[in-house]
């Protein structure tokens, strides 16, 4: 669901206009005009951090003022209209490609790893995090890239049916896709055991390592490999750090 935060509103020419930032959005937070006059309302999406205030304003006012192009706009015909609504229809496509970069929560046993990572600071980002964070601006980038470029092909043809999106997004997906395959090798496999030098963050062996538990305290880790069903990693290395006692 969107996260809309209405951030102005003014009158012009006798319409009425209302801003809103909307934080729900696949690729970042874009910004929605809704214009309104006597009877008709045009909503309008500026993408990419392309928004300023007098922009929407002059939008507004040739609204209000030009009912030629206000009817375009209701009919979807503007250029604006025509690049938005053939971005939307595809732009599912790109980001299809980023969809292995996903990930949900962390599950149980990797909290201390991520802790371990970003050193008990709220504030830092960790390795996985940050690289996260890179799959974000990775999918921004090239659906920004996408977005510009059908502008670059409304502006050279003479209608939406004549510009040809196909070869544009299959080379966008093509480019995307090598990057995406070189950050998902960068993330890693995170379903292996965590390593025997792993420190425990919990328990009565707060602070040990896999390998110091399965050599002092066998008996615990036979245990551990029982119970701890919903933590995989780590009874994978507690069995890989008791084999190795």
């Amino acid at each position: 669901m969107a996260i809309q935060d209405r951030v102005d509103t003014f009158e012009i020419e006798g319409v009425s206009v209302t801003v809103r930032l909307d934080a729900g959005a696949p690729t970042g937070t874009h910004t929605q005009a809704e214009v309104s006059g006597d009877g008709w309302t045009v909503s309008r999406t500026w993408r990419f951090g392309s928004y300023s205030r007098g922009h929407c304003r002059n939008f507004a006012r040739k609204l209000a003022t030009d009912a030629a192009y206000r009817r375009r706009c209701l009919d979807r015909e503007a250029t604006w209209a025509q690049v938005e609504d053939i971005y939307r229809r595809h732009r599912e496509d790109v980001l299809a490609v980023f969809e292995p970069l996903a990930s949900g929560p962390p599950a149980a046993e990797e909290e201390g790893e991520l802790d371990r990572e970003t050193d008990g600071a709220p504030g830092r980002l960790g390795g996985r995090a940050k690289l996260e964070g890179r799959a974000s601006a990775l999918a921004n980038r090239f659906c920004q890239e996408f977005y510009e470029g059908i502008e670059g092909l409304l502006s050279r043809a003479d209608g939406p049916e004549d510009a040809s999106v196909g070869p544009l997004k299959e080379d966008i997906c093509r480019r995307a896709a090598a990057e995406t395959k070189a950050l998902k090798k960068a993330l890693g496999d995170r379903t292996g055991p965590l390593p025997v030098d792993y420190e425990i963050a919990f328990g009565e062996h707060e602070g040990k390592t896999l390998m110091q538990i399965a050599e002092e305290d066998p008996g615990y880790v036979e245990w551990a490999l029982e119970e701890l069903e919903g933590r995989p990693r780590l009874r994978k290395g507690l069995a890989r750090a008791l084999r190795r006692a």
